[in-house]
């Protein structure tokens, strides 16, 4: 039975992901993004990032090291820099890491909870393409 059908996104269940956090690509497709932060620039490797949130014209990044870093870009912005593959953009205001969703719930509000225990609601008209996207995505997994 796959728990992607279309029939059961509306079910009231969990469904849990990989346990590794650790997602690395083979280093060829490893991207880093320089990031403003007060003033100074700070380098940030793709697959630290948790999720971006998006505020007005101010983006918050949250790192897997529990840092919080805000950044006067839109969401948008990022959104075309960031790989297609890891990142899924899953309501107007957040984009979230593939590799850092811990469970998904399936309801009729989707919802997804990442590594850090947030939880993330997803939008109707996104939860189709969050369901594809952590379908397809293959995290490497470091032993």
């Amino acid at each position: 039975m796959n728990p992607f059908t279309k029939d059961s996104i509306f079910d009231n269940v969990s469904i849990p992901f990989h346990n590794s956090v650790e997602k690395i690509a083979d280093s060829a497709y490893l991207q880093k993004l320089l990031i403003p932060f007060y003033d100074r620039k700070r380098t940030v490797s793709v697959d630290e990032i948790v999720r971006l949130e998006g505020c007005g014209n101010y983006t918050n990044f949250y790192l897997k090291d529990g840092t919080k870093m805000l950044v006067s870009r839109t969401l948008k912005e990022y959104e075309t820099l960031l790989d297609g593959q890891a990142f899924v953009r899953v309501h107007k205001s957040c984009i979230v890491n593939l590799g850092f969703v811990r469970k998904f719930f399936v309801k009729k509000e989707g919802e997804l909870e990442l590594i850090d225990g947030q939880q993330i609601k997803i939008s109707r008209r996104r939860a189709q393409m969050f369901i594809d996207r952590i379908r397809d995505f293959q995290p490497v997994l470091v032993s």
